[in-house]
């Protein structure tokens, strides 16, 4: 999840929290208030039926008469029946039937109960007054309430995503950039120094360190180059004279032979491995063209036909389905190359008259799968994530010799980055390895 939708999220659900602390808050002080405000006004009757008796005391009869009229509080007057002390106010919530002919159903009211003097007699009061009234509008304000907060919260989420957007958006792009760095020759240009304090910091830092980074990988790359173009001429030179020594073997004992045999092959081997890294860095550092139409059928059936001695030689069959017509832009000498190394590494590992599966295949996302599956020992599983690494050669699998200089995968993996190409190497469920390039 974006950091962006986080901070969104986060903030909605505080709000939300907000909202219902404020709903629960307002509604208890809305309710408190109307209940103070019923109290006061219940005293405020029982005030005013007393002065009303002190200068008529005729009047009782007639609030008595009139006391039950009211359409959300009425008046009952009883005799004094020492049941509260005198002068009190005891004030409560009950819920009761008001009319038991016409309905049964019980109302809540508020309901003072306190003593009335008239002369010299002390008489029972009590007033009610209807609390349902009261409780709808206490329930209104606190709904009007939410709901203007609710909206508040939709509102503040909409700003809020169109500001942090902005906000954030030199980080995203910052992201963005290095989702799609995954090697020091993709750095580019130095990443911008935004308004906001963390992400210009951020940035600096990574400017510092990628330069560092890209810096050390172009030594490497120019030292590699510059060592093995240096290296070709004195190993032509080695192997020229080593062939010229042993056709002009007279005087020469058969372990002086031997000898130069050695070195010939040393010198071999040390030509191929130049010459390996010369390709290596000629692909890292683009100097081929892109712009040739390649049949990828055309180049795998060229390669077996180049290899088809080998593969004679150790009995293999080939199985292969490439009737799916692929042709993409890139460099054919280029994609030739990897297409040689996997099937050479595969007829390499292959057991004598085992099986080699060559399969162009449609994928669900719509490209293209190249597949070249062979019955060999398969890699260990610790190299399997490191296969296509320069110079990664396990112990079972230099078994089968020691004249590779275990550069051919690192060929690959140049050549398909070149050609934006995703690539892989599996364990087969049973026996060999899968290698798969998906165009």
């Amino acid at each position: 999840m974006k950091l962006n939708n986080k901070i969104l999220i986060s903030n909605s659900l505080l709000s939300l929290f907000m909202l219902v602390v404020t709903g629960i808050g307002t509604y208890y002080v809305v309710n408190t208030t109307i209940y103070d405000e019923l109290d006061f006004h219940l005293l405020q009757h029982k005030f005013d039926i007393q002065q009303q008796l002190q200068e008529d005391p005729g009047s009782l009869d007639e609030i008595r008469r009139l006391g039950g009229l009211g359409s959300y509080e009425w008046v009952e007057i009883h005799d004094f029946d020492q049941g509260i002390p005198i002068g009190s106010n005891n004030i409560s919530t009950i819920d009761t039937v008001r009319y038991s002919g016409v309905s049964d159903l019980a109302e809540s009211y508020r309901k003072l109960t306190t003593t009335l003097s008239v002369g010299n007699d002390i008489f029972l009061l009590e007033i009610y007054e209807e609390v349902a009234a009261w409780d709808k509008i206490s329930m209104t304000v606190m709904l009007s309430v939410l709901a203007a907060l609710f909206i508040w919260v939709i509102l503040l989420y909409i700003v809020n995503q169109f500001a942090f957007g902005r906000i954030l958006a030199p980080f995203y792009n910052t992201v963005d950039r290095l989702e799609h760095i995954s090697s020091p020759s993709q750095v580019g240009d130095p990443f911008p120094e935004p308004n906001t304090y963390e992400i210009r910091v951020l940035n600096n830092a990574l400017n510092t360190m990628l330069t560092q980074i890209k810096s050390s990988f172009d030594d490497q790359r120019k030292f590699i180059q510059n060592a093995s173009h240096e290296l070709l001429t004195p190993l032509s030179i080695i192997r020229q004279k080593a062939e010229k020594m042993i056709s002009d073997a007279d005087g020469l004992t058969h372990n002086n032979i031997e000898k130069l045999h050695e070195i010939q092959q040393t010198a071999v081997r040390l030509t191929r491995l130049s010459n390996a890294l010369l390709l290596i860095s000629r692909v890292e550092n683009r100097q081929f063209q892109m712009d040739d139409k390649i049949h990828v059928a055309e180049v795998i059936e060229q390669v077996l036909h180049e290899l088809e001695d080998f593969i004679h030689i150790k009995n293999l069959n080939i199985e292969k389905d490439l009737s799916r017509n692929l042709v993409f832009p890139g460099n054919k000498e280029l994609i030739h190359s990897a297409i040689y190394n996997i099937i050479q590494n595969a007829i390499k590992y292959s057991p004598e008259a085992s099986k080699i599966r060559l399969f162009l295949s449609e994928k669900e996302t719509g490209k293209t799968e190249l597949s070249i599956s062979d019955e060999g020992p398969g890699i260990p599983k610790e190299l399997i994530d490191k296969v296509f690494d320069r110079f990664r050669k396990g112990e079972k699998l230099s078994d089968h010799g020691n004249s590779s200089p275990g550069l051919g995968l690192s060929i690959v993996k140049s050549i398909c980055e070149l050609h934006s190409l995703d690539y892989k190497a599996e364990n087969n469920s049973d026996k060999g390895v899968t290698f798969r390039i998906l165009f």
